[in-house]
């Protein structure tokens, strides 16, 4: 019953499905338990009724001054894409349970800023991507996982 809810809920004529074919996404959210709504992962959250990923980067803010609230948000932006790639990676291949290490080098599609703020010397921004366009449109290069 779940899958013909979620087959039906996904149009292949959807923009939000990127390059991909309702079989593939249907196959990607299989591998993943086939969760309705939304999941957890170790590296962000997917929201599969939604169709979107989301992902906190963070990086410390060391004084207030204005260069510093801006590399801080530059170091927080990097740290959600890096995440994003970690996310691309733990959708397609999984984790192991005792992750020791993980190198993963790619690129992931710019996503839209939702949040950012400050919490505790911290400079965090929350950022989302459509799930087809990530799925689709983001590649992974090289990965080592131990």
């Amino acid at each position: 019953m779940q899958s013909q809810q979620f087959s039906l809920s996904w149009n292949s004529q959807d923009p939000h499905l990127g390059s991909l074919s309702e079989e593939q996404m249907y196959s990607i959210w299989q591998n993943n338990g086939g969760i309705d709504g939304i999941q957890v992962f170790r590296y962000g959250v997917v929201d599969w009724t939604g169709r979107s990923v989301t992902s906190e980067g963070k990086a410390p803010l060391v004084s207030p001054a204005p260069h510093d609230r801006l590399l801080a948000k530059r170091g927080a932006l990097a740290d959600a894409r890096r995440n994003l790639l970690l996310l691309l990676y733990e959708m397609k291949f999984g984790l192991p349970e005792r992750l020791q290490a993980i190198e993963v080098t790619g690129e992931v599609v710019e996503g839209n800023v939702d949040f950012t703020g400050i919490n505790d010397g911290m400079y965090i921004v929350e950022v989302t991507v459509p799930l087809g366009r990530f799925l689709s449109e983001s590649l992974i290069f090289s990965s080592s996982v131990r």
